[in-house]
């Protein structure tokens, strides 16, 4: 992913990564910290200490050892990196309750401004939203030639998934190769675009498998616990959760313990 010519062999999960890191070294700033050690960065950022580094050297950041890291400078130079230095202009489409949470949330970055917005309800369409006015999509075929909007560098799609690619379609006809869905469509896009994808359900329906591999339960003693579930529990069974995970206690039955029937095959494939 070129970041700039300093940084253009950087790799696509590392500028991730250094995302993260800036954002904690900010935070530590802010908290007044001069100084962080490798260790403690890697804690805050859910990496190990090896891949921090490693991360790090692709901005020739070094820390001084048995010191750490001085957290202006590290800030300064992965800011420089990622290019937040530069205000990028941003267009949503798909003005309602999701996309406007994501413009109150760029509003706390300076990184970002959100020059134009974009919605087909009649509800949504002219009402203000942090000083910009929603309009029709109908108006996105003229984007790339709006004298006051100027170039724009991501679109931002929050619209149902639906109307997800034909929202991308009118965004890269307007010359914007950037793009950030967060609907649950996947959009076909030439090459030459980037596209992000953030899909709240499916994250959702992940995180909803893996609580369902540990079902809380309580032992004799009346103290609450945790079953886990056999790792090799196929998907396609359809014989209840609580069924399998309270085989692993002798003498135990379902009924016994009011364990709500839940189909795996209904977590895991949604």
């Amino acid at each position: 992913m070129a970041i700039g010519s300093a940084s253009d062999r950087i790799p696509e999960p590392s500028v991730t990564r250094l995302a993260t890191y800036l954002h904690v070294l900010r935070s530590l700033g802010q908290r007044g910290i001069l100084v962080a050690s490798s260790g403690q960065l890697a804690t805050a950022a859910g990496v190990n200490p090896a891949m921090l580094r490693k991360d790090l050297s692709h901005v020739g950041a070094n820390g001084v050892r048995g010191v750490g890291y001085d957290v202006g400078r590290l800030t300064a130079r992965i800011a420089l990196a990622l290019h937040t230095d530069t205000v990028h202009t941003v267009v949503l489409v798909g003005a309602g309750t999701l996309g406007r949470l994501l413009v109150a949330h760029t509003a706390t970055d300076r990184t970002f401004r959100v020059v134009a917005m974009f919605d087909d309800d009649p509800d949504i369409v002219g009402t203000v939203v942090d000083d910009v006015v929603v309009s029709p999509c109908a108006r996105l075929a003229s984007l790339a030639s709006d004298p006051t909007i100027g170039a724009v560098d991501i679109g931002v799609i929050a619209t149902g998934p639906d109307k997800a690619q034909r929202a991308a379609d009118a965004l890269i006809a307007a010359g914007i190769r950037q793009l950030l869905n967060v609907t649950a469509a996947t959009l076909s896009t030439d090459s030459d675009v980037v596209v992000r994808q953030v899909d709240l359900a499916l994250e959702l329906r992940v995180l909803t498998f893996h609580a369902s591999r540990t079902l809380l339960s309580v032992g004799e003693d009346g103290q609450q616990g945790h079953v886990d579930l056999p790792e090799d529990v196929p998907l396609e069974t359809t014989r209840p959760v609580a069924e399998l995970a309270v085989e692993q206690l002798p003498g135990v039955g379902v009924a016994e313990r009011g364990v709500p029937r839940t189909d795996i095959r209904s977590v895991g494939q949604g």
